[in-house]
């Protein structure tokens, strides 16, 4: 694909996210089903739905552009998978193994925060309406939210005997 105007990086963009997207709902369901703390298993399920609504909407976005939906790899996504499966095969500890789940979520969520601003942002500056804006807001504002979950529960009660567990004295 050659990417000579704005639109055609826009469309770059729009595919890898796409199939960043559409990764990320086995990723969570593995993560959901693996995790040991039930408030982090919870929560996966609950973003790996909300996956599902952004590939969706993504697949809107393209109807909007006169595109289809053809995922380009996306060399962020495919090592967070590998990093994923270093965790599982590396970490025997359920508790160390949910600390590796949330931290590779909350990174997930800003590289994913950030693809959507960029995409909004190319969006806006090619004039795309409502019809694309919209979409890509609302994934952008429902990953912020995910972040933002994973940061409080970092910090919950419910974590606190894990780190006095794990932290040196």
């Amino acid at each position: 694909m050659s990417m000579n105007a704005l639109e055609d990086m826009f469309e770059h963009k729009l595919r890898q996210q796409y199939y960043a997207e559409t990764q990320l709902v086995d990723e969570l369901d593995h993560m959901a089903r693996m995790a040991d703390n039930e408030q982090l298993s919870d929560g996966m399920a609950e973003h790996r739905d909300e996956t599902r609504d952004h590939v969706s909407r993504l697949e809107t976005v393209f109807d909007e552009i006169g595109s289809t939906p053809a995922p380009i790899e996306d060399a962020v996504v495919d090592g967070l998978h590998e990093e994923r499966i270093e965790l599982d095969e590396s970490i025997d500890d359920a508790g160390m193994r949910d600390m590796g789940y949330m931290t590779a979520g909350m990174m997930t969520e800003r590289v994913e925060m950030t693809a959507y601003e960029g995409l909004e942002l190319m969006a806006d500056r090619i004039g795309y309406g409502s019809e694309v804006m919209d979409p890509l807001s609302a994934n952008r504002e429902e990953e912020t939210s995910a972040f933002r979950e994973l940061e409080a529960m970092s910090e919950s009660s419910e974590m606190k005997s894990f780190w006095d567990r794990i932290t040196p004295s």
